[in-house]
């Protein structure tokens, strides 16, 4: 089944990697994404807790995976 719904749009960073605004640039733009991802979660009847509980395991894991990868380089 293919949505309809356009895909949710992540800019590009406008700040270089050392710029100490590309944390502030950084969390908007994610956040943002964020919000979007989660208000179609909760309009597709998954309840709001869900999504956060669940997002913060997906977010654990990748954390832990990427420091093993770091850890292993």
């Amino acid at each position: 089944m293919q949505s309809t719904r356009p895909l949710i749009q992540i800019s590009a960073p406008q700040h270089a990697a050392n710029d100490p605004h590309r944390v502030i640039e950084r969390e908007e733009v994610l956040e943002e994404a964020f919000r979007e991802f989660v208000q179609r979660a909760v309009a597709a009847g998954w309840k709001e807790s869900e999504v956060a509980l669940t997002l913060a395991d997906i977010a654990d894991d990748y954390v832990m995976a990427l420091a093993r990868r770091v850890a292993a380089n």
